[in-house]
């Protein structure tokens, strides 16, 4: 049975942290995050290119094991750039650290790992 009506579509992307201020700081910096709305164990914003991206403290209002499965794990989504290169080093110089340097991929263009302040780690690509 077809339920187009019930399809998924993608919601913001949830980034677990310990400190919104420390990585509200790196995100505003690192990814162009423009600052919609925020509150106490909160934020939530747009990339330049309009990505949903919300930043969220372990709180009361959350699942048990929430911080377990949410800060510091791999965040399997895909930030695109023009140059990686000097993407990266934006990263390092305001905190983050780079996983895996840039390898050529077979299909064209350049991959690495990063982590933002929380070890939270993103595929970072340019095509």
């Amino acid at each position: 049975m077809n339920n187009q009506e019930n399809y998924p579509t993608l919601g913001p992307i949830i980034i677990g942290t310990r400190s919104i201020e420390k990585a509200k700081d790196f995100y505003i910096k690192v990814f162009g995050l423009t600052v919609e709305d925020e509150s106490q164990n909160y934020l939530s914003g747009r990339a330049v290119d309009g990505t949903h991206i919300e930043l969220e403290e372990d709180s009361e209002n959350r699942f048990p094991n929430w911080e377990q499965h949410n800060i510091g794990t791999y965040k399997n989504s895909e930030f695109q750039v023009k140059n990686i290169f000097v993407f990266l080093k934006s990263v390092e110089n305001y905190g983050g650290k780079v996983i895996s340097q840039p390898q050529e991929r077979p299909w064209g263009g350049y991959a690495a790992e990063i982590s933002d302040l929380d070890g939270n780690i993103f595929l970072i690509a340019q095509k």
